[in-house]
């Protein structure tokens, strides 16, 4: 049983992982944006040419992001594009004679092409890789492994992810408990459960750095391996005995992780910066709030009663309609005349679900209404105080479709979980910091919090 005890418990060792002498290129390919939730002061790039990779490759930092957006995608949109940033990342590597390790970040409640992703990056390579390693822990937003079953915190109770909101999930679904059975579950069949290997918390926390380095010797031919971690300090033992063993044997491991396991290997960790530092104008600031879940429509719902900024609600059933250009249309006028007034803007999406019996369509209906409230950034002519945008596939929209970052600069957190991007000089407003906040993530007054940074006007 998961008890706040365990979570809490540490081995007090001063662990060397060794980052400045690891000579791999560490790339996230990040599914949605709200992965570079634990990160700072390195690229995340929204294009993937060979350029802009070897951009990424020559950068000081040892990590660098490339934006994908898959989880808004279907199976075959994500197969190409992930067949063409393996090639490309393949290219550049030979071509600079620079290894590179890849991190697939994923959602930390399972959601997205868990397995899809890392095996089509595996076959389009010119080696298979060897393994990849699930770490699905982010521990800002209380999603832990234990036991080789995935946990989230829900009120003062652990529960598996299997039984929480996010299982159910219109897209991405799942039954499965442990994550060898969830493995087994998105593989259909093509991993079974029973070979799945497991690094549990025992082992972590004994320090037995040999029966990690047996793992790594003895996994081949593209095998799964489940990490158990409670807490940074887990993290960083296993990141420790990784890079020490990578340094000393040629092995092509991958990884599909959440956010705990990019910040433990990453030499840049993220930190709270204080947005009041950049320049502003006196215009009003916008939130677009895309994401249904459960914990988003309970923040937006304090946010309405707990601040004085104007809401405009989206009527997601619009999408459907012929008028859609025209409702779209209303919405900008609406949302740029406040803006221009000076006033704070929030506009989110009815919390209706609209839901089929296909998969695909029901991506397609949610890349629609995304797509709309896109439409609202690109249409307005005034640069906005701040924008702050929630929801994984909203914030990817809005960046690269609403904003056109191509690249932007990961600066920190505005809360914890909560990341913050510079733009560019192509984007739409340049240097201008921009608030990613997944759907997922906080308590119920988080979200009004984040706002009260940004706004002038603190409280009702």
């Amino acid at each position: 049983m998961l008890t706040n005890e365990l979570i809490q418990a540490t081995v007090k060792d001063n662990i060397d992982k060794n980052l400045e002498n690891f000579n791999y290129k560490i790339i996230v390919l990040d599914d949605d944006p709200t992965g570079t939730q634990t990160v700072k002061d390195l690229p995340v790039y929204t294009e993937w040419s060979e350029d802009l990779i070897e951009d990424g490759f020559k950068q000081t930092n040892g990590m660098f992001y490339i934006l994908t957006n898959s989880r808004a995608l279907n199976d075959e949109q994500t197969i190409d594009l992930h067949q063409q940033i393996s090639k490309n990342i393949e290219a550049v590597s030979q071509k600079l004679g620079h290894p590179y390790i890849v991190i697939s970040r994923g959602d930390s409640t399972l959601r997205g092409h868990f397995y899809l992703e890392p095996k089509v990056l595996s076959e389009a390579t010119d080696v298979q890789f060897d393994a990849v390693f699930y770490l699905p822990e982010f521990f800002e937003g209380n999603r832990y492994t234990y036991n080789g079953t995935h946990y989230l915190k829900e009120g003062n109770d652990y529960i598996p992810v299997a039984q929480s909101e996010f299982a159910t999930d219109t897209t991405f679904g799942f039954e499965s408990v442990t994550m060898a059975d969830f493995i087994e579950e998105k593989s259909n069949g093509e991993i079974s459960a029973q070979d799945v290997y497991h690094i549990d918390l025992e082992t972590i926390r004994r320090r037995d750095q040999s029966f990690l380095w047996h793992v790594f010797e003895s996994v081949s031919n593209f095998d799964a391996v489940v990490v158990d971690a409670l807490n940074d300090e887990d993290m960083d033992y296993f990141v420790s005995c990784l890079t020490a063993f990578l340094n000393e044997n040629d092995k092509k491991f991958m990884f599909r992780t959440a956010a705990s396991f990019v910040k433990a290997i990453c030499q840049t960790p993220g930190e709270i910066i204080n947005l009041n530092t950049y320049s502003s104008n006196d215009n009003g600031g916008i939130i677009i709030v895309g994401s249904h879940v459960k914990k988003t429509s309970t923040q937006l719902r304090h946010l309405l009663a707990h601040t004085s900024l104007t809401s405009i609600e989206f009527d997601v059933k619009q999408v459907t309609k012929a008028t859609l250009d025209d409702y779209i249309q209303q919405q900008i006028q609406v949302a740029e005349r406040l803006i221009k007034q000076g006033e704070d803007v929030v506009i989110y999406t009815s919390r209706d679900v609209i839901k089929t019996e296909d998969l695909n369509n029901n991506l397609s209906i949610s890349t629609n209404i995304s797509n709309a409230l896109v439409a609202i950034i690109q249409g307005l002519m005034i640069q906005p105080r701040f924008i702050i945008a929630k929801g994984g596939i909203t914030s990817s929209d809005v960046a690269t479709k609403g904003l056109n970052i191509k690249k932007a600069m990961v600066i920190g957190q505005i809360t914890q979980g909560v990341p913050v991007w510079l733009t560019g000089e192509e984007a739409k407003y340049s240097a201008m910091p921009y608030v990613i906040f997944p759907g997922n993530i906080g308590e119920e007054s988080t979200l009004t919090e984040v706002y009260q940074i940004n706004s002038k006007d603190r409280d009702k």
